[in-house]
């Protein structure tokens, strides 16, 4: 609605104009009206914003030019009408010359008349509106494209192999000093298995959003299905922006990350500085409950993980009570920070695979392997690794006390999936029903029907979302809970996504 005001140092005057609109009808608010321009400028300055003030001009304290023109100073938008007397009609003139819209008559004033008078202050702001829209919207939309060209700008740069590449264009963007930021989502596997893959993409696309929305001369790009980059201009407290950038990027976020930097001195420097980001970054592998890490320059040199025929040499014919001895003095080795998480996790999966390649179904094998290079941190590798040593020997005992075939479980999961996909439904829930282990169904679920289990059953609720759609009225918040979302906003996000249409449009389409 909007706001009005009225002013007028003759009471039976300021009851007139009152009476004489239905305000609320019109879509206005009269938020007072006062006797003096004094009064009304002090009440202008308190509230958020007067769109139509409707004055008298001759009055005591403050008369109605000078409070029309000191309020257009604080709204050069607002919108005046001047009530007048006739023999104050040069007054009004000079009222119109100074902005103005129009003036009314105390002795012919008509409630019709008056009527008109509003609604062509009413309709001069709407028109004003939306041009103001669409020249707010073409200058989003050409930062937007201008933004999206430094974005690329900055990524060919960086993919450049020689480290020679000429940056001398990127000197006006950056200005020294700056921090490079990489930003990686934590728990992944979680995050993929609760809300599926698409939404890692969704929640870096809102956090590169909210990024421009409070640091517009700062950089974000995305390197990794799990990764973002921030360039951030002129920092003074390199830790200081960190920690903001982690309150903003986190504020809504349903997932935790971890943040690593480098301070850049010089735009040569570019891809350095990007590259020990990543490298900060890293080492959250080695401390998992710190968040924010500082490039560590190294004290000596990486330690090369053993090879395969290293391996080979130590670990034939080992004995089975050996075995944790000779693991916990790799881990010791590990935590010496000598050695990169690829180059860990690599040797872990080389030392899995020397011990049982010989002895079990390599795709079985493969799956260990797999949960030990999405470990996040050291911790959670060595238990992985352990695990997979005990599932590795476990499923050479399991081999032989097999009764249900791995086709008969998968059949007997989908049977009950397809039944119970529009309710509530976990990776949990369908184990149970097959009495198996939650991470065996998993591991069984994706060798089969080769994607994850949120991914299959997100997949069916999109097709469910879809018939309901085409085929019924239900409004969009009821189709999702209908498909099995409880989330209209999660809902209509991942149906754009998978669709090319949100679930309005898609419905428009499809029922023409």
């Amino acid at each position: 609605m909007y706001k009005v005001m009225i002013v007028d140092d003759e009471p039976i005057i300021r009851f007139g104009l009152k009476s004489s609109i239905n305000w609320e009808q019109e879509n206005l608010f009269l938020i007072g009206d006062f006797s003096n321009g004094k009064q009304a400028l002090e009440a202008i300055e308190a509230v958020d914003q007067v769109d139509i003030l409707i004055t008298d001009i001759k009055m005591p304290v403050m008369d109605g030019l000078t409070l029309m023109k000191k309020a257009l100073k604080i709204n050069p938008m607002l919108k005046v009408v001047l009530v007048s007397s006739y023999n104050e009609f040069d007054y009004a003139r000079e009222g119109l010359t100074h902005g103005a819209m129009d003036y009314i008559l105390k002795p012919t004033l008509e409630p019709e008349s008056f009527c008109k008078t509003i609604q062509k202050c009413v309709k001069k702001i709407v028109e004003e509106q939306t041009i103001k829209k669409k020249l707010d919207s073409v200058e989003r939309t050409n930062h937007f494209r201008e933004r999206k060209k430094i974005e690329q700008e900055v990524k060919r740069v960086l993919l450049q192999k020689h480290r020679e590449t000429n940056i001398g264009h990127l000197v006006d963007i950056f200005q020294t000093p700056f921090i490079v930021v990489c930003l990686k989502m934590k728990q992944i596997d979680k995050v993929e298995e609760e809300y599926g893959f698409l939404f890692k993409s969704l929640i870096f696309e809102e956090i590169q959003e909210r990024f421009y929305k409070y640091r517009e001369e700062g950089i974000s790009i995305q390197i990794g299905e799990s990764e973002l980059l921030f360039f951030i201009n002129n920092t003074c407290n390199p830790l200081t922006d960190i920690h903001r950038l982690k309150e903003k990027v986190e504020k809504e976020a349903k997932v935790s990350f971890s943040f690593g930097y480098e301070v850049v001195t010089d735009c040569k420097d570019l891809v350095t500085g990007y590259e020990r980001s990543i490298l900060a970054s890293q080492r959250h592998f080695f401390y998992q409950h710190t968040n924010i890490f500082v490039y560590k320059h190294p004290v000596e040199e990486f330690v090369h993980p053993l090879s395969l025929q290293e391996l080979k040499e130590l670990l034939t014919n080992i004995d089975v009570e050996n075995v944790p001895i000779f693991l916990d003095e790799r881990l010791k080795q590990w935590r010496s920070e000598q050695m990169t998480p690829t180059d860990i996790k690599k040797e872990a999966c080389d030392i899995l695979t020397t011990l049982f390649m010989e002895r079990i179904e390599y795709s079985f094998l493969i799956d260990r392997c797999s949960e030990i290079e999405r470990s996040e941190s050291l911790n959670d590798l060595n238990e992985y690794l352990l695990k997979g040593f005990e599932a590795c020997d476990q499923y050479i005992t399991d081999q032989k006390m097999k009764s249900n075939t791995d086709n008969e479980l998968i059949d007997k999961a989908l049977d009950f999936i397809h039944k119970h996909y529009t309710q509530e439904l976990t990776l949990q829930h369908v184990a149970d029903h097959i009495h198996i282990s939650r991470n065996y169904f998993s591991i069984l679920f994706k060798r089969f029907l080769g994607q994850n289990f949120i991914d299959y059953v997100i997949d069916l609720r999109i097709k469910k979302a879809r018939e309901l759609l085409v085929h019924t009225s239900l409004k969009v918040y009821e189709v999702a809970g209908n498909a099995g979302f409880n989330d209209v906003k999660y809902f209509s996000k991942l149906f754009k996504k998978v669709t090319g249409s949100s679930p309005g449009d898609f419905r428009m389409q499809h029922q023409k």
